[in-house]
């Protein structure tokens, strides 16, 4: 079983060949091309889903094996989401920056409603982890309090 090299029994030759199959020959590989690159489990199924229902997918040059075609195009779907994530992530502080009470709200936002990891807040926004629980903690409380 050879995977790297190009067969002649390509799944990328048929175009009638639905992209399932190429899910499950090459969707674990995939994702764990994804995850290094996004280590949230949530939003790196969503960048699978989005790469193999992709057309370039089945559109590889000729004489490059699946494995290598997915894995570049799982790297390239990976690393666009990455960046949309950062602007996404830049617009939010840009908008919230208005002052110091919304800092803490920016934080648990982009915590659990987007679902990002606290050590990606953290570094994005240039904080320490434990600043980061602190502003979550702080929120919180000010729920509490009202």
């Amino acid at each position: 079983m050879s995977t790297l090299r190009p067969t002649s029994k390509s799944l990328r030759k048929n175009n009638n060949e639905p992209a399932l199959l190429l899910y499950d020959q090459y969707g674990a590989m995939a994702y764990g091309v994804i995850l290094q690159i996004i280590p949230q489990e949530q939003l790196a199924q969503e960048v699978l889903i989005e790469l193999f229902n992709s057309l370039p997918l089945l559109n590889c040059p000729e004489g490059i094996s699946d494995a290598i075609c997915i894995i570049r195009n799982a790297r390239t779907k990976a690393l666009e989401f990455k960046n949309r994530l950062n602007a996404s992530l830049l617009s939010n502080e840009d908008t919230n920056s208005s002052g110091s009470d919304s800092l803490p709200n920016m934080i648990f936002n982009l915590a659990f409603k987007q679902g990002l990891s606290l050590e990606i807040i953290a570094v994005k926004l240039g904080l320490s982890k434990e600043a980061t629980m602190k502003a979550i903690s702080n929120h919180v409380k000010s729920f509490r309090k009202s």
